[in-house]
């Protein structure tokens, strides 16, 4: 698929596998982070210190790391950009609940 295809560039619920190519990381960041949405993103690499770096330059709301899906009750989950904003689960998503004086 190419990134004007609409699978690239909405977001997609579903059972539902997209293949891109890329030839540097600079590239592959840049492709990932060229659309409105930002719910999540998954990173597989041969080396984990590139893990970190694209990790903290990727827009979305849970990125996960050799794995997809995977996730921690304690953990807060929320959106990027028009995937949402605020958050869920853990004590992040607590704070709403609470009111400090």
């Amino acid at each position: 698929m190419t990134d004007s295809h609409r699978i690239a560039q909405e977001e997609i619920f579903g059972p539902v596998l997209s293949i891109m190519t890329f030839r540097t990381p600079e590239e592959a960041l840049e492709r990932a982070n060229n659309t409105p949405y930002g719910l999540s993103a998954g990173i597989w690499t041969d080396k984990g210190s590139k893990v970190f770096k694209l990790a903290t330059e990727l827009r979305a709301g849970v990125v996960w790391a050799e794995t997809y899906n995977k996730f921690d009750p304690a953990s807060p989950f929320g959106g990027y950009k028009e995937s949402g904003f605020g958050r869920e689960g853990g004590k992040q998503g607590l704070l709403s609940y609470l009111k400090f004086e």
